[in-house]
């Protein structure tokens, strides 16, 4: 199957559970071999820690890709739940720690 850049930009991305992460709107080229590398994906979502709205896709990541959609692993988008935990981390720095001891009582 052979597409343009028009059409590639038109391309649904979601994840394997079906959930709605944007368009193509950018993408790398390998110029060696002539390869797309790299997928930028145009979102909705606002992911800390990520540019733009953008979410960055590698072609590793890509499980299957057609001419009206391509399907990327679900674990793209855990970034979003890894930030959270940390945001959980971040929240309990400034917390002073409690010592208690039951030594010599």
């Amino acid at each position: 199957m052979l597409i343009n850049q028009k059409q590639l930009k038109k391309i649904v991305v979601e994840t394997q559970g079906g959930q709605f992460l944007g368009y193509i709107s950018e993408f790398e080229l390998e110029t060696d071999n002539g390869t797309i590398e790299k997928y930028y994906v145009k979102s909705r979502l606002s992911i800390p820690g990520l540019f733009a709205n953008k979410l960055l896709i590698n072609k590793s990541q890509v499980i299957s890709f057609d001419s009206e959609k391509m399907i990327v692993e679900d674990g793209v988008i855990k970034e979003k739940s890894g930030q959270k935990a940390f945001n959980k981390v971040e929240n309990v720095e400034g917390i002073e720690p409690v010592i208690s001891s039951k030594l010599g009582e």
